[in-house]
């Protein structure tokens, strides 16, 4: 008889990432003069910073829930548009726990909709998966086509590997083998097939874009001039740090992302005041990013009920 494994409490499901994330974060401040990065954060345009969060909130909603639409609809799941808007935008909530919760949030909501745990469960991975095959997408032609390297080799690697990944699933799509395909959680990816699985990809186009475009925008807010070109190359690593499910919104990852691409851009007379400067920014990206994810859940969580929609639950053991 197997020995059932012990369950994680409670609270350390639910404070665990704060507390991963404020280490790693902890560490990478270690790195900066404490009076440079005060400085930096009081220089910094907060409320320029903080408008350019709630506007960027508010976009990434709309092209995040279209995309999604456009998804549940090439898999036969038809909700309308204001429904999707609602339920998604109430899972930002979650985001703030870690990617994994904030996307199987959105299954709870099918599953209680009437579709069944497994299928819902293929379907949320299925949308979870064309916005990592548009971010390889949109990375590789701009690895492709602009002179910027990451500063590591194993990136170039992995971005490789995912986009060749990304191709050998199609291969297995189209193929389409029996004792794969008739698994209800995979059956999704397989019924819509390849050309249903690149529609539901292309739908996660302006998705991506913006959410490339409002990173890169962020950094030119606060004076950091990255370049265009560097930004569609780079912006898309941190992102994917930010969906590491070790800390909640990347709580940690990223700001160390940021300091490793972003700090030759800084104005700073020193390297030390560089540092200060994109570690003072990636700290008020991060709070004020929560911020408007918060004020925008809770919008999305109260229409969801006028709909008559019940939004996931917003605990961390849901």
């Amino acid at each position: 008889m197997t020995q059932r494994r012990p369950a994680i409490p409670p609270v350390v499901r639910r404070w665990g990432p704060w507390v991963v994330g404020a280490i790693i974060l902890a560490i990478v401040i270690t790195r900066v003069p404490f009076a440079a990065f005060s400085d930096a954060m009081t220089q910094g345009p907060i409320v320029a910073l903080a408008a350019a969060n709630v506007v960027s909130a508010v976009v990434t909603l709309c092209t995040d829930s279209f995309a999604t639409w456009l998804g549940l609809r090439t898999m036969n799941v038809r909700k309308p548009l204001a429904t999707v808007v609602a339920v998604r935008g109430a899972t930002y909530l979650l985001f703030l726990i870690n990617y994994t919760v904030w996307q199987g949030s959105f299954g709870y909501y099918l599953y209680r909709s009437g579709i069944s745990g497994l299928r819902a469960t293929g379907v949320t991975l299925l949308l979870a998966g064309t916005n990592l095959a548009m971010l390889l997408v949109v990375t590789g032609l701009a690895y492709a086509t602009q002179d910027v390297v990451p500063p590591y080799p194993a990136m170039t690697i992995t971005l490789l590997v995912g986009i060749i990944g990304y191709a050998a699933y199609l291969v297995l799509v189209a193929v389409k083998p029996a004792f794969l395909a008739r698994r209800e959680v995979l059956a999704p990816m397989f019924e819509i097939g390849v050309k249903g699985n690149l529609i539901a990809v292309a739908g996660r186009i302006p998705h991506v874009i913006f959410m490339i475009l409002g990173m890169w925008f962020a950094l030119r807010v606060w004076g950091i001039a990255v370049p265009l070109a560097a930004g569609l190359v780079l912006v898309p690593i941190v992102i994917l740090a930010s969906v590491i499910p070790i800390s909640p919104a990347g709580l940690g990852t990223v700001q160390a992302m940021f300091l490793l691409f972003f700090t030759p851009y800084a104005d700073g007379a020193t390297p030390e005041a560089r540092t200060a400067i994109v570690l003072a920014f990636s700290v008020a990206q991060f709070v004020l990013g929560v911020g408007a994810s918060l004020l925008l859940g809770a919008t999305c969580a109260a229409v969801a009920r006028k709909l008559d929609v019940e939004p996931p639950p917003a605990k961390a053991d849901a």
